[in-house]
């Protein structure tokens, strides 16, 4: 009986496939490629230009509508969108959007954006797209393509460059002395944290690059600000403030497109290296920490034990912001190496044990370890 069910079974699997290749075989015959018209892009139109926004990165950039081919009879398809730079011909460098089985494909600010940058577009300026539909059937129908078209697309920017503080409150009037305040990837927001002293002098104000060229300016451009920490300076030739609040380390947020400061006192932002290779597995003082000496940049000296493990901590505590090399990937593993077994992302400090030099960079996701 088994034998016979599965003889049954293979009749008709055979005969289902035959049924199916002679409907693929009759789809084709009937079908005559060169009656066939492409689909047509209706939306947008040829020279059509966008500008791409950050602020509205997932709301709709603009919808690609274009005209079904028609095939003589109701039949599935399934389209693709694909762009490329204006001329590039659709070659290995172009980039498919996504796939559809309707006539129209939407895409967002910020979708967009990441495509065109992967192209070689240039952030904050003007490039022309080419833009192409393709249609499918299956294998025995060719592929049809739609004309290209053309339009201007101009993509924001990810990136954005830091302003700085340069005066008596924040270290001194000296360029070389600049204080970092860096965007947050946001256009015109920037954040940092500083400390802020008035025992010798108390002005200070932005400045666009780290020298005097490049002034940015005061009160005259940031109109709201803490009145219980800042003023502004009178009498001084530049539209300077002056630091009037408590000494110490404050969490600073600018808007310049507000015009807005805001200012919120924090401790010292320590960064500690915890772990049987420096003061041990635990918070009781003394314990090995770096200094702030930059926007997520720490520094100083620490005495390391051989073949022993650290990770790296933001606060005196496990939590909640705590790495090593999941974060820090860049190191030299001729100091320290990736600790093997251990389920948190610890090192293993491999050099000889001894007084070293350790500065962290977050943003470059490097610790540099040199010998004293």
């Amino acid at each position: 009986m088994k034998k016979i069910n599965k003889i049954l079974w293979g009749f008709l699997a055979s005969f289902m496939l035959i049924i199916s290749c002679s409907e693929d075989k009759d789809l084709a015959k009937i079908i005559d490629p060169a009656d066939v018209n492409a689909p047509a892009i209706l939306a947008p139109a040829k020279g059509d230009a966008f500008e791409l926004s950050k602020s509205m990165a997932d709301e709709v950039a603009f919808v690609i509508k274009w005209q079904r081919p028609d095939y003589g009879q109701s039949i599935s398809m399934k389209f693709s969108v694909d762009i490329d730079l204006k001329g590039g011909n659709f070659s290995d460098n172009s980039i498919n959007l996504g796939e559809t089985s309707v006539d129209t494909f939407a895409i967002t600010h910020g979708d967009l954006n990441k495509k065109l940058l992967e192209l070689g577009f240039t952030a904050d300026n003007a490039g022309d797209l080419d833009i192409r539909v393709k249609s499918t059937v299956n294998y025995q129908i060719p592929e049809e393509f739609s004309e290209v078209l053309t339009i201007q697309v101009t993509p924001f920017s990810t990136v954005f460059p830091s302003i700085y503080m340069i005066g008596a409150a924040v270290g001194g009037w000296d360029p070389a002395l600049a204080v970092e305040v860096a965007s947050t990837g946001e256009p015109n927001k920037f954040s940092t944290i500083a400390k802020f002293d008035n025992s010798n002098g108390k002005n200070f104000r932005f400045f666009t690059n780290p020298d005097w060229g490049s002034s940015l300016g005061g009160y005259n451009i940031f109109t709201n600000y803490p009145t219980d920490m800042l003023e502004p300076a009178a009498g001084d030739g530049d539209p300077n403030f002056n630091f009037i609040g408590t000494p110490g380390w404050y969490q600073m947020i600018v808007d310049q497109g507000t015009g807005t400061i805001t200012m919120k006192a924090v401790s010292e932002p320590l960064l500690y290296l915890t772990g049987d290779a420096t003061h041990g597995w635990s918070w009781d003082d003394p314990v090995t920490s770096l200094k702030w000496i930059g926007h997520q940049i720490w520094e100083g000296d620490v005495t390391f034990t051989q073949n022993n493990y650290f990770r790296l901590f933001e606060q005196k505590d496990w939590g909640p912001v705590g790495y090593g090399h999941d974060i820090i990937t860049n190191y030299d593993t001729n100091i320290i190496i990736i600790a093997v077994g251990h389920g948190d992302p610890n090192w293993q400090f491999v050099a000889a044990s001894g007084l070293y030099h350790v500065k962290v960079d977050k943003r470059k996701a490097t610790i540099v370890i040199t010998a004293k």
